[in-house]
């Protein structure tokens, strides 16, 4: 197993998005290159808008090449110059619908290299459910308690195929479906009617669709809607991340292909994102599913291999579930965001003197939290706008944004 070896003077790791510093990755390469930064920095993690993405803030992935705007290859040269580890993503679960697999399934349907690139709900699930009017299984409800949907409603996106068949796909993330805009022309190509109503029925169909409403829901004249309908669907176009079959032998050619892609950018650190949402069966947990979890990372780690990579697990779940260490007992390092946790150790063994919050992500911060005991942590219950100073001063400012309106004179003016 490649690993990467943690010394106790280990150096920290930056985190940002390319254009974090600056407005380029090449901006950034510049401000690590000053003498003041030389030796600040073991590893860099660049976040995945330095892809080619739509989404997410970069977690949407097109496809692997750099984003052009951002970023070129004498940016990576420079920090390899530097001696700093580089530190990629990995979106192993899903890709975007503009991923040219994706665009393949909408352009051939059927007869598309891809059609099962992405999972097919209804073929993940035949024989274990019932069919929908709507087109989609709906699994026996056994086979899905376990599993964890992100979203309201089956992670279920309905994609329309050439031959106006809709096929759904598991989406367990991000989903949208847009429709175009229509004119008057647009109407009077698929309905026999004239000018000035075509008008009127473009416009009442562009109010319906903003407000939310599906094309089957219009409610304009039923002697055109069904061809209005039949318009919409055939052009409407998607968002979104679609999760990736890994049965089929393309998703393992392409993650091979993609671990090669990031080697040739110099990467050492492989971050897996979203690792755990992968390996799917009926009847099971759909997020860290044994066998499934650790048969993956096996074989995701023997590609990694060739590419002398070493993969970072990410891991987004209550720590009481304490999932890092189940994946640490199967010898992985683990990516989380865990600055409580870090605080508190900090608290305790001395290397930070004083902390002070003021709000909580649970409110109020439960009894038995480690931080209520810790001598050097000063903690209020979300009230530090409360004090007399503090409301003093939003009357100061009000009273004097107020004189200094009246006055003809503009302060403190947002957007003008």
């Amino acid at each position: 197993m490649s690993k990467m070896t943690v010394t106790a003077d280990a150096k920290p790791m930056l985190n940002a998005y390319p254009d974090s510093v600056g407005g380029t990755l090449s901006d950034i390469t510049g401000f690590l290159q000053k003498p003041e930064l030389k030796d600040v920095f073991s590893s860099f993690y660049i976040l995945p808008s330095v892809f080619n993405t739509d989404l997410d803030r970069g977690f949407s992935v097109i496809d692997y090449t750099l984003n052009e705007e951002l970023a070129d290859r004498k940016d990576l040269e420079a920090l390899d110059k530097l001696g700093i580890n580089l530190k990629l993503d990995f979106i192993l679960n899903h890709a975007s619908v503009l991923s040219s697999q994706f665009q393949d399934i909408l352009k051939n349907g059927d007869d598309s290299k891809y059609r099962d690139f992405f999972i097919d709900w209804n073929k993940f699930w035949d024989g274990k459910g019932t069919m929908t009017e709507e087109g989609y299984i709906q699994p026996d409800q056994e086979l899905i308690q376990h599993m964890f949907f992100r979203k309201p409603g089956l992670p279920i996106l309905m994609v329309r195929f050439p031959d106006g068949k809709n096929v759904p796909y598991w989406n367990t993330f991000y989903q949208e479906i847009k429709y175009p805009v229509l004119d008057a022309q647009d109407i009077m190509q698929v309905a026999n009617v004239q000018y000035y109503k075509a008008d009127l029925i473009a416009k009442k169909v562009n109010e319906e669709i903003a407000a939310g409403k599906k094309p089957a829901e219009l409610t304009i004249d039923d002697s055109c809607k069904d061809s209005v309908v039949e318009l919409l669907e055939s052009k409407r176009k998607y968002l979104g991340q679609m999760d990736l079959n890994i049965k089929s032998p393309l998703v393992w050619e392409f993650y091979e292909n993609t671990l090669k892609t990031l080697a040739g950018y110099g990467a050492k650190i492989v971050r897996l994102d979203a690792f755990a949402y992968a390996p799917k069966e009926p009847g099971e947990k759909n997020f860290l599913n044994e066998p499934g979890t650790w048969e993956l990372l096996e074989k995701v780690r023997k590609l990694a291999d060739k590419y002398n990579l070493t993969l970072l697990p990410e891991i987004h779940a209550s720590y009481g579930e304490k999932n890092y260490e189940q994946i640490a007992k199967q010898g992985y390092m683990t990516y989380d965001f865990f600055l409580p946790g870090m605080i508190i150790d900090a608290l305790e063994s001395g290397k930070l003197a004083f902390y002070g919050a003021d709000a909580f992500a649970t409110e109020p911060l439960p009894p038995q939290s480690r931080l209520r005991g810790l001598p050097g942590a000063v903690l209020t219950p979300h009230i530090a706008w409360t004090t007399k100073e503090a409301l003093q001063r939003l009357m100061d400012i009000t009273t004097g944004n107020l004189r200094s309106f009246l006055a003809g004179k503009g302060e403190n003016i947002v957007n003008p």
